[in-house]
């Protein structure tokens, strides 16, 4: 299977993640020179320390309905990213790979990573138990992570009641690169093994002491994702619980930044000055404050610059008193005419994707809120907004406070204002979209404007399109790999 082969489990060969070959003496007269090989402890954690997942022109950053597009530009963008905006069933073609099997730090190659650690550990010389089972439990997590971001990718939303014939992805759990059947396993299969594999590391992880370093609190928090992605919101409260009591044991500086302060030109530490790329001294994703776990989505491209605009409906959920508008660029890159209907551009280069404070609140809000603690989630919503918006506007609506449908639908507005652009959206979507009470929160189409705000095409999200295409290389290359409908 060429394709599987190649781009899944070809990562010893097409990236070298585990050159990591020793100069001793004793070492070359045993294995040959030049192997790609690992045999020692040290060998395996050095490896897992360098590598990390990051995405690229993230499929979910385009088909988030906070998203519009200028008709003007929106030729200029990739064949890819007009596809995945228009929600067509093709999205490549028949000669290509998806970009999300192909990318370099992306999920489908960390799994070789993962996988060859998980099986080889434990047998590596030198080390104690205690630091290999370390090492294990963060390749654990880290494959928990991989599986449950290709499963976001190409497989439809969870539903508890069909989980157990949806189709999932194929179950990878070797660094076998003569591997060549990768049936699909059930939904229900996959999501048991993310949370076997979550929580068995969780017990073995330490303290958070770098941002690209699996630790106990980001596995914490991807679980309780996981949770929440299958409406398990007690399940998810209980390991945010966790999460939070891991905070005071990390080893760097955990804190929201204050928007009053670092958007504010003349504020302490601000992050100006602000250009057509983004804000020049705000603080890179490895000592970004509010970052957990570092994944990094990078959607920048010169030729479309200006092709991708928040959408009126999203820019008026922004309070003018909300510094996070900021962060979006009220004009075209190197134009001083101001977008119609507060659309906004996107800037910068990167956006952080992976576990975050401000998603930690808004977590704990909703979980709250859903299970009836309406006190409990304002108090997590308003740490958070306080430091978003000035102090006198930051308070949650009496109105919307004391209801809980309307106090839910007011934290999903805020994941909206906290995360768009960043693919989390379509997350959200996802899951929404199985929501008997909350699916009215999606917008079910894409829209294009002209430059004066008018809807020139609108594109239909069917719910089909909540899962993308493997295409015909794949299925082509790839022994009994099923497409999605």
């Amino acid at each position: 299977m060429k394709i599987l082969k190649q781009y899944i489990l070809g990562l010893v060969l097409t990236t070298g993640v585990l050159m990591l070959v020793s100069c001793k003496k004793e070492f070359l007269e045993i294995e040959p020179k030049g192997s790609i090989i690992a045999s020692k402890t040290q060998d395996y954690e050095l490896a897992l320390n360098a590598s990390y997942i990051a995405s690229s022109f993230t499929a979910s950053i385009y088909m988030g309905d906070e998203v519009g597009v200028q008709n003007a530009y929106f030729s200029g963008a990739s064949l890819r990213m007009q596809r995945l905006f228009k929600y067509e069933d093709r999205i490549y073609q028949a000669d290509e790979v998806p970009a999300e099997i192909d990318n370099p730090e992306g999920y489908i190659r960390r799994l070789y990573l993962y996988n060859k650690i998980i099986n080889e550990i434990m047998d590596a010389e030198g080390g104690t138990v205690q630091q290999k089972e370390s090492i294990m439990a963060e390749a654990k997590a880290g494959r928990a992570v991989c599986n449950f971001m290709f499963l976001s990718d190409f497989s439809k939303p969870y539903n508890a009641l069909t989980a157990s014939t949806d189709l999932g992805i194929p179950g990878i759990i070797t660094a076998n690169v003569t591997q060549n059947s990768f049936t699909r396993l059930s939904q229900k299969e996959n999501y048991d093994f993310i949370i076997k594999d979550l929580t068995e590391a969780i017990a073995h992880l330490g303290p958070l002491v770098h941002r690209r370093k699996m630790s106990k609190l980001a596995a914490e928090f991807y679980l309780a994702r996981v949770f929440i992605t299958m409406g398990r919101f007690d399940d998810a409260k209980n390991q945010i619980d966790a999460a939070f009591s891991e905070l005071s044991r990390a080893n760097i500086t955990l804190k929201l930044y204050d928007f009053n302060e670092v958007l504010n030109p003349e504020g302490q530490n601000n992050w100006f000055p602000f250009s057509p790329f983004g804000y020049s001294r705000k603080p890179i994703p490895a000592n970004y404050t509010e970052t957990i776990y570092d994944i990094s989505a990078s959607s920048f491209q010169l030729d479309a610059q200006n092709t991708f605009v928040m959408n009126p409906e999203t820019a008026s959920l922004y309070d003018p008193a909300d510094k996070r508008i900021e962060l979006f660029d009220p004009r075209n890159a190197f134009e001083d005419e101001i977008l119609a209907k507060g659309m906004r551009r996107p800037v910068g280069f990167f956006f952080m994707i992976g576990p975050s404070l401000p998603d930690l609140y808004l977590m704990n809000a909703e979980c709250k809120a859903r299970g009836g603690n309406l006190g409990g989630a304002i108090e997590d919503l308003e740490k958070l907004r306080v430091k978003r918006l000035s102090e006198d506007t930051a308070k949650v609506p009496a109105n919307v406070g004391s209801d809980q449908q309307a106090l839910v639908k007011f934290i999903l507005d805020e994941r909206v204002r906290e995360f768009a652009f960043t693919g989390l959206r379509w997350l959200d979507m996802r899951r929404l979209s199985q929501d008997p009470i909350y699916s009215s929160h999606i917008k079910y189409a894409h829209k294009s404007f002209d430059a004066d705000g008018n809807v020139l095409q609108t594109y239909i999200l069917k719910p089909e399109r909540f899962a993308l295409k493997f295409g015909e290389r794949m299925l082509r290359e790839s022994q009994g790999l099923q497409e999605n409908p």
